[in-house]
């Protein structure tokens, strides 16, 4: 499961969930073109966390902007 913020032309921030890393790609790649500058795009995945086993969001934003 992704989960993905960016502000939108109109300067609202966009939150979306989807489990598809194909859907997340295309929602980056859109808001990076919408607005280059001020997008501030950030994509977060489900994740275990090692110590507690407990379900966390991680940071994976990097691996839709390259």
């Amino acid at each position: 499961m992704y989960k993905i913020q960016f502000r939108n032309p109109q300067g609202r921030l966009v939150t979306a969930q989807n489990r598809d890393a194909e859907t997340i790609q295309k929602l980056a790649d859109k808001a990076r073109r919408d607005m280059p500058e001020t997008h501030e795009l950030r994509v977060r995945e489900v994740a275990v966390d090692q110590a507690s086993g407990d379900f966390i969001w991680a940071d994976c934003t990097d691996d839709f902007t390259r």
